[in-house]
């Protein structure tokens, strides 16, 4: 922080967020994120190698507001079909790039697309084979291309996720 220092690679990352744009419990605030906004906080936390501290700061009777329990229940939702990209995965083999990030587990990589980019990513550093590329929502084929210096997706005719379009490419 104030140090000027880089951050440690010995330690966790963690970032930092509240549900609006207050800490604690603020009865002006009206800032409240979305389901997207969240769950993109989280997939890029991931992406970073890093843990998500989301604070949800309760009212004075010690209740959550419904604007956040709403929230949490659709992240939640999320969560259910597409938390195996999310948990017990690594992140850190590519530094989040403005159209998203990427998590992996020895078997697999998970392409996380959260902005649409153009016409194919290239994702390098991937040492392992790559047996076949699909999107995880509904295992539809994707094209793929593996080179030496890394991978390229090719994106046309997919359909894209208004939050996050996954593409998993199965490593052996």
């Amino acid at each position: 922080g104030l140090s000027y220092q880089e951050a440690s690679t010995q330690v966790p990352l963690e970032s930092c967020e509240t549900m609006n744009g207050s800490w604690g419990f603020n009865i002006t605030d009206n800032n409240h994120k979305s389901v997207k906004t969240v769950l993109q906080l989280l997939i890029k936390a991931a992406g970073y190698n890093a843990n998500l501290l989301l604070n949800v700061g309760p009212m004075p009777n010690g209740v959550i507001q419904s604007e956040f329990t709403d929230t949490l229940k659709k992240v939640g939702e999320w969560l259910e079909k597409y938390g195996e990209t999310i948990y017990d995965t690594r992140g850190g083999l590519v530094p989040p790039k403005e159209w998203g990030t990427v998590t992996m587990t020895d078997k697999f990589a998970f392409v996380h697309i959260l902005n649409r980019p153009g016409s194919y990513i290239f994702i390098p550093g991937i040492k392992k084979k790559v047996a076949n590329a699909v999107l995880f929502s509904d295992m539809t084929k994707v094209k793929f291309k593996q080179q030496a210096e890394g991978v390229f997706i090719y994106l046309d005719g997919i359909k894209f996720d208004e939050i996050d379009t996954i593409v998993q490419l199965d490593l052996f």
